[in-house]
């Protein structure tokens, strides 16, 4: 039995209980019995879910965690994948995300839209590294009328904004991403969820800006400002660099230096994918007649 999920449930929680070195007396309360614990330990019955988060709890462990170990320490498909199509872009690896496209069988049932939406995502890396590769205004359709049924959002649709936000109109940009803000604080308890959300944002603003929609990304950088703590280097690093990028357009910074002088602070600090992220899309960023060399590695945020 090399998967975890060759184990009864109950099984798998009996072990996390005994590892803990915790007895069912430790476990059992008004609430939930000995007795349901030890036939949901020896598989012989299911908890009922509000019984099961109890029981979890009562381990010291959150229900992530406890999926998490079921799924023997591994990610979901779904997180694979993701880090997967990252690793892709980073590398610049058109032809790799194209194979890793093909893979997906458009033609069977099971082509449904979850499918579609995880398809979008490996073609808008695609479309961020090939320009002239198509992505249909039907395909574009399709996330935005997805993206606007979803009422609360989870880990799921963050990413799906997060990475095809590019090839979304600025109308549906700006207003996806006005609402995300005004709800974002549901996410931000959840450790993941609260990088997700900053990674959002990070996009958003980076969008915005590339289109020259610079006062609407001024609200985003505001927003984004009151969200972070002393702990978020990574969003704080892209923050300060939004806002000198801004100032230089404004006039507030009269020398690219400035800009340049940042982006090798952050190779020196050691922020080495902040800093070519940054590197390598400034010209994006500036004027044609102010464009710096770059540096030929370009990852997403």
């Amino acid at each position: 039995m090399s998967k975890l999920d060759s184990f009864n449930l109950g099984e798998l929680y009996r072990d996390l209980r005994i590892a803990r070195g915790l007895k069912m007396k430790d476990i059992v309360n008004q609430n939930l019995s000995q007795a349901q614990l030890s036939k949901f330990e020896n598989g012989l019955t299911m908890l009922s879910a509000d019984k099961l988060l109890i029981a979890i709890s009562a381990i010291h462990m959150s229900l992530a965690e406890f999926e998490h170990a079921y799924n023997q320490y591994e990610d979901f498909n779904f997180f694979k994948q993701a880090k997967k199509i990252s690793s892709l872009h980073g590398k610049k690896d058109v032809n790799g995300l194209k194979d890793l496209l093909s893979h997906y069988d458009t033609s069977s049932e099971s082509y449904d839209i979850y499918n579609q939406l995880n398809c979008l995502v490996i073609k808008s890396a695609i479309k961020d590294l090939e320009a002239d590769y198509p992505i249909s205004e039907s395909e574009i359709e399709l996330i935005t009328a997805y993206l606007y049924s979803i009422e609360d959002w989870t880990e799921y649709e963050l990413f799906i904004f997060g990475n095809t936000l590019q090839v979304l109109s600025t109308s549906n940009l700006v207003f996806l991403g006005k609402a995300f803000i005004k709800r974002d604080s549901i996410y931000l308890s959840l450790p993941n969820n609260r990088h997700r959300t900053h990674l959002v944002l990070i996009n958003i603003i980076f969008e915005l800006i590339k289109r020259s929609q610079d006062k609407t990304a001024e609200l985003f950088i505001k927003h984004l400002e009151t969200i972070l703590d002393s702990q978020d280097m990574f969003a704080r690093a892209f923050l300060i660099f939004f806002q000198k990028i801004l100032d230089f357009r404004n006039g507030k910074i009269t020398q690219r230096a400035s800009l340049e002088n940042y982006i090798q602070s952050l190779w020196s600090l050691g922020f080495n994918n902040i800093a070519a992220f940054l590197q390598d899309n400034l010209e994006d960023l500036l004027p044609n007649d102010m464009i710096v060399p770059v540096i030929p590695i370009k990852t997403r945020p």
